[in-house]
């Protein structure tokens, strides 16, 4: 177990070769798991060989995933700005849970609410949200609804695949322009290889590409079928600039049948370096096999 473990914790820095090996990336707070208990275990039991082989295992891993547990510079818990929550939510296509998603939105009071996957009936059940989160964009071909309380200008979509891509607008607190992203990326093996590179593109050009270019703060929300590990999500990161507001407050896992111990963190929250970030994690289930993202955030306006 202890050699399988490490082989596919090295595999997953090949990522770019293969859309299976980039998938074993995914998995590094899995492994790490994996690593610590057979460390323990083989040193306990004195065999040396192998509790060498498991440091090493323990850490690879270690390295990939410590950092996200460590204060950053880049959070604030003094706010010189516009605070802003944001709410982000994969309801599920299947989900029928409508009034448990509303009622959480209400709980939470976000500024804006990000909904994907919302097919029918989830756009008309979501309208009783515009009498706290008054204007509203929906981009039904990505099954993307955006509520929000400020006005949303200059609205935009970028199409990445049959159904996936942004929903792009602007919005202006206290005079200061930012840029507004809704993002749901293609998962990697639907639509086969070109699904995969339908992915691909939409982190690469369509986000790490565009948002360099961009004027103006970004705050970029969305499911990106990628975790932090993933070396397109990396190259998307260099990229644009984004920083991704889980940095000091743990890999937070969103999808997966066994959250969170099972987790993976495809569900992000990414922000320009002048963005405060005060806190990030996740929301109660609703129904969905996403747990939602809640961010706090601080925007510059001097």
């Amino acid at each position: 177990m202890t050699v399988i473990v490490t082989l596919l914790s090295l595999s997953g820095y090949l990522g770019k070769l293969n859309v299976y090996l980039e998938i074993i990336s995914n998995f590094k707070f899995q492994y790490l798991l994996v690593a610590f208990c057979s460390f323990i275990f083989f040193r306990l039991t004195r065999c040396k060989n192998w509790w060498i082989v498991s440091l090493f295992c323990l850490s690879i891993n270690l390295t990939e995933v410590a950092p996200w547990y460590l204060p950053q510079l880049g959070v604030s818990h003094q706010s010189s700005g516009q605070s802003m929550r944001l709410f982000l939510s994969n309801v599920l296509f299947s989900n029928t849970r409508y009034a448990d998603v509303i009622s959480l939105v209400r709980e939470e009071k976000p500024a804006i609410a990000v909904f994907l996957e919302a097919t029918d009936p989830w756009p008309e059940e979501l309208k009783v949200l515009q009498d706290i989160l008054p204007y509203h964009i929906g981009a039904k071909k990505l099954e993307i609804e955006v509520y929000s309380s400020f006005p949303l200008e200059n609205t935009s979509i970028q199409l990445y695949g049959e159904k996936r891509g942004n929903v792009i607008s602007d919005l202006t607190i206290q005079g200061k322009v930012v840029s507004i992203i809704a993002s749901h990326a293609n998962p990697q093996l639907v639509f086969g290889s070109q699904g995969y590179k339908w992915r691909n593109r939409h982190l690469e050009e369509g986000i790490g590409d565009y948002v360099v270019q961009l004027k103006k703060p970004v705050v970029l929300i969305g499911d990106l079928n990628a975790t932090m590990w993933s070396p397109y999500y990396k190259t998307m990161i260099q990229r644009s600039g984004l920083r991704n507001t889980r940095a000091g407050f743990g890999i937070l896992p969103t999808f997966g049948p066994l959250l969170p111990w099972g987790g993976i963190p495809i569900d992000h929250c990414l922000v320009s370096p002048k963005i405060k970030v005060l806190n990030t994690r996740t929301g109660k289930e609703v129904g969905s096999d996403h747990l939602p993202l809640v961010t706090d955030l601080v925007i510059p306006v001097s």
